[in-house]
């Protein structure tokens, strides 16, 4: 009796789809493995979920297709990732395969090809035009891909004709995996045969070739005389083609060989790497953690420390006594900007024991790292939120560096994950350490150290004892007074960057919005550039003279005349990063200044050049976004000057102040980390605004205990859980009806009233990319229902599996523990 697999593919599936395992294939595919099958007309690849002797029980008529092929010849994700998985997908509320898309991103099998094959020697009669078009393309001899078929015969699809041929023996349809590229690099070498060990003919062609004329051929052999082995990569430098080589290889006069490379992360950043003490406070600390690690026990840890108390030292720390105990560790990290850095500190202590996953890699790179990993090649394993999935086997220890960040959430996609949540019931899974690092901890995570959830510990003071740097708020409204004029620097920020620059200091500036100007207006008529597909003002972009939409990318050139009333009088209102850079650079001549946003970072290392050219003092002054305010840590950096320190403060969004405190702090930790003393000076239209009195005096804890009443009173988090539902559409009215449905069907499961429902309502950004959007925010207080078990459980069957609900023409997006509303 054959053996089956339930195999989970990475699209909205829960339970999996049931195939044979070929004989051949019985001893290597294992629960885990990655796979690839026949699915619909295309095949596809996915994970064996589990085997079984038996089939489910099916009607005659339905065929069991069986596997195809395995990628590996080892399971690709072990049992614990595999219940990680099945985790986040309750927890989470989405579909099982959507889960999988997480560890099957970037390593897919990739597309496979079917190769077609004529197996008629005559071309018959009876068949449709299309179909002998078909078959007089093919030829009798050799497989033809169908890619190629599909070029040749071209205007209709050749699904169900070759379907047809098929069933009536006149071709056949092979599958053929293109995912069998090497995982390693690889580079030929080349060298000269030893004369004796040529033959006679040889040895003519070899004496005709150096005797004749100065060809090529006669020019490499010059050049690999009384050499070795010769990499391909010098032979290419010195003007020598891969086609001449190989056409001396063929007559036998050279040699070639294939080495294995191994990659390594490139990096070009450099930092003078201190021997540092660790004060007796991080001591403390470490001492406690190592004591927690020999217990081979999980356990939770909040590390709370200031901007420069030394957290990634302490990091360092910890991952030398996993690594002693044969463990590994994983360290995420909120942004790829904050990768060089990191990484330069981690490979001066561990070498080439340090793999580092992100978006920006190659798909060959990531291969090649995640294979790696999974052999055990390397101890420590450094990256954004999806490096929480990486394959180590022997996981000890995970860090979350500033878990605070927004950015570990995935929002963009299904699941709508949090990366410090995953690593915690990771950790649990694997009776591991999780440490939580912040100068400015998420009220969340503060809220579970108050009430004993998270072990808490709390660095005080910077290392070396350097102070905090010293922050001053400067009320806008008086220079507008003085000038009638907003200004872009006040006169005070304006004299201390002078101040700094004769003192051959460094400077950071924060912005937090790019492009020139956030919005155009007409002065005759009031009229306001906006997306045609989204509710927002389009922002200016000077380099290139175009308005852009920062959601969904709708681009058009900035108009000379105002595009409703013709008018001339166009203001540029609002200040981004470019328009920045312009009054400096005017107010500050030849001024070295770097801009760092996501318009001048683009490609692979865009944002190490910067990082690294400031770093080695080859720019006085860097402005940027909030990319530039957290986790750096410049020496010379003395002043932070913020400019507009009131955005995000009033949008409707519960988090915003604390959102916007956590930049700021951020944003300021950055000065005074070198021997020179710090200074902050911080622009405001709401200077009496009680952030500011906390920010002042550097009062993390204040501020959270003042806005911890907030939100106890309106029994927000942590107080209690939320789920956000969102429903978008391309019909305003169907969007509103399918909304009004989920409310009553909420209001129905909803008798005993142990949950509140917030809407059906118009979501702030109401039209995003031309889809209008809907949403009902779902409050759960906590001491009712911790763990939301009741209620993801109500979502999941009775919308996420409802078939009904599937065919709606809108779009359904829920998700758990919302860190925006947007």
């Amino acid at each position: 009796m054959p053996d089956f697999a339930d195999i989970i593919l990475t699209i909205p599936q829960e339970d999996g789809f049931t195939y044979s395992i070929p004989a051949e294939l019985k001893d290597i595919i294992q629960e885990g493995s990655q796979v690839v099958v026949p699915f619909g007309r295309k095949f596809v690849s996915g994970i064996v979920l589990k085997k079984k002797k038996q089939t489910p029980n099916l009607s005659e008529d339905i065929e069991i297709k069986a596997i195809k092929d395995v990628v590996f010849n080892s399971p690709l994700i072990q049992a614990e990732l595999m219940q990680l998985l099945k985790w986040i997908s309750d927890y989470y509320v989405c579909h099982l395969g959507e889960a999988f898309r997480l560890i099957q991103a970037g390593i897919n099998v990739g597309r496979s090809k079917i190769l077609v094959t004529r197996t008629c020697e005559e071309i018959p009669t009876d068949i449709t035009k299309t179909q002998l078009r078909i078959l007089e393309q093919l030829p009798v001899d050799r497989q033809l891909n169908l890619a190629t078929l599909k070029k040749k015969v071209k205007g209709v699809s050749l699904t169900a004709p070759l379907l047809e041929l098929e069933k009536k023996s006149l071709i056949s349809q092979q599958y053929s995996l293109i995912g069998s590229k090497p995982l390693h690099q690889t580079e030929d070498l080349f060298r000269l045969n030893e004369a004796e060990d040529l033959k006679k003919d040889q040895s003519e062609k070899f004496r005709k070739i150096v005797n004749g004329k100065q060809t090529k051929s006669r020019m490499i052999l010059e050049y690999l005389t009384g050499k070795s082995f010769t990499p391909f990569s010098e032979l290419k430098k010195k003007g020598f083609n891969r086609q001449s080589l190989n056409r001396l290889c063929e007559l036998g006069i050279i040699a070639k060989d294939t080495k294995v490379l191994t990659r390594q992360h490139a990096l070009d950043y450099q930092e003078v790497q201190e021997k540092i003490t660790l004060t007796a406070e991080q001591q403390k600390f470490v001492s406690q953690i190592r004591s927690a690690l020999e217990k081979d026990q999980f356990d939770k840890f909040l590390l709370h420390g200031v901007t420069g108390s030394g957290k990634t030292q302490i990091y360092i720390e910890l991952i030398k006594s996993v690594i002693s105990k044969n463990q590994q560790a994983i360290v995420l990290i909120p942004e790829i900007a904050l990768t060089p850095q990191t990484l330069a500190r981690f490979r001066h202590h561990f070498g080439d024991e340090v793999a580092v996953l992100h978006s920006r890699l190659s798909v060959a790179e990531k291969r090649e790292f995640l294979y790696r990993i999974r052999q055990g090649d390397f101890h420590v394993v450094l990256g954004p939120r999806s490096a929480i999935f990486a394959p180590v086997n022997r996981l000890g220890l995970v860090i979350v560096d500033e878990e605070h960040e927004g950015s570990y959430k995935q929002t963009d996609s299904v699941p709508h994950y949090h990366a410090r949540d995953v690593a915690i019931y990771r950790a649990k899974l694997n009776n591991a350490i999780v440490v939580l690092g912040s100068a400015t901890p998420s009220f969340e995570s503060l809220y579970n150290a108050k009430t004993g959830s998270f072990k808490y510990f709390h660095l005080k003071e910077r290392i070396g004892a350097r102070s905090l740097p010293r922050l001053s708020v400067i009320d806008l409204r008086d220079e507008w007074k003085k000038l009638r004029l907003m200004p872009i620097l006040s006169d005070s920020l304006e004299l201390k960057i002078e101040s700094r620059l004769l003192l051959k200091e460094q400077i950071m500036i924060l912005q937090n919005r790019r492009g020139y100007a956030p919005y155009l207006l007409c002065k005759d008529c009031g009229h306001i550039a906006r997306c045609p597909n989204c509710d927002i003002t389009l922002t200016y972009h000077q380099s290139n003279k175009n308005l852009l939409c920062h959601y969904c990318g709708y681009l058009e050139p900035a108009p000379d005349t105002c595009p409703s009333c013709q008018g001339m009088d166009i203001l540029y209102k609002g200040i981004g990063t470019q328009r920045l850079e312009e009054v400096i650079r005017e107010k500050f001549a030849e001024i070295r200044l770097l801009r760092m946003d996501q318009d001048t970072t683009g490609g692979r290392w865009g944002h190490l050049k910067i990082l690294e050219n400031f770093r080695s003092g080859q720019s006085d002054i860097l402005i940027g976004t909030k990319m530039i305010a957290k986790g750096l840590d410049f020496k010379k950096v003395s002043l932070v000057g913020i400019i507009n320190a009131d955005q995000g403060l009033y949008f409707p969004d519960f988090r915003a102040t604390e959102k916007v405190f956590q930049l700021l702090t951020q944003a300021a930790g950055r000065a005074g980390r070198g021997e020179n003393n710090g200074e902050v000076v911080v622009q405001t239209l709401d200077p009496t605004h009680y952030l500011f009195k906390y920010l002042h005096t550097h009062n993390y804890l204040g501020f959270y205990e003042k806005e911890i009443q907030s939100r106890q009173n309106l029994n927000y988090p942590p107080f209690s859980r939320l789920i956000l539902i969102r429903l978008e559409g391309q019909s305003l009215s169907e969007v509103r009806k399918y909304s009004e449905s989920i409310k009553n069907f909420l209001w129905k499961a909803n008798e005993s009233r142990t949950f509140g429902i917030l809407g059906p309502a118009p979501s702030p950004l109401a039209r995003r990319q031309n889809l209008y959007r809907y949403q009902i925010l779902i409050k759960q207080d906590r001491k009712q229902d911790k763990s939301l078990l009741k209620l993801k459980r109500l979502l999941k069957v009775g919308l996420l599996g409802n078939r009904e609900v599937k065919k709606w023409p809108v779009k359904l997006i829920i998700d758990v523990d919302p860190i925006e509303i947007l």
